[in-house]
Formats: structure tokens, sequence, C-alpha cells
């Protein structure tokens, strides 16, 4: 079976930061100063989870979608990141959206 806590806790320890659910307003601040400290652009992300995600031996593969949604731009960031074994999940993949 999936530990999806684990999992999450091993993509919040190769971003350095929280997933960002639902912030409550007084966190708002500590969670902004957190991420302002660890600068990232959407492929370094994707990068660090594909490395977080192939060491684990439980993971047989994976593909991720990582999105940055943009406030200040008419675009948002999108990365993938694939484990690509023979027969499952590719790079080749057709992307969904």
């Amino acid at each position: 079976p999936l530990n999806l806590i684990g999992l999450l806790d091993r993509v919040e320890q190769a971003l350095g930061t929280p997933v960002q659910t639902a912030v409550k307003r007084e966190d708002e601040q500590a969670f902004a100063l957190a991420n302002g400290s660890n600068l990232m652009f959407c492929e370094d992300a994707a990068r660090g989870i594909q490395r977080a995600l192939d060491a684990d031996g439980s993971i047989a593969d994976f593909h991720v979608r990582l999105e940055h949604q943009e406030s200040l731009h008419p675009h948002d960031a999108v990365a993938y990141a694939s484990k690509g074994v023979p027969g499952g999940y590719g790079a080749d993949r057709p992307k969904a959206g």
C-alpha cells in the first residue's frame, strides 16, 4: 500500500519547504518567509522530487507534473519528472491538459 504521509514527507524534504495546502491566516507570514528563504525554479523542484522518489525502493515508477501558478504573469510554470521504467510512465508519455 502507498504510504501517503511518507511520500509527502519525502517530497517536503526534497523541496526544503512544506507542501502548501490551506494555510491559516496567522501562518501565512511564516510560510512565506520559509519559502522565500528557499527559492527555486519549477524545474529545480522537479529534479529534487525526482531524486527523492527515484531513491525510494518502494516506488517502481512515477510521472510527476509540477505547476507554479503565476499571479504576476499570464502563464504558469510547469515541469515534469519521470522515472521512465520501460513500458511504464516515460518522458514521452502524452501530457494531460
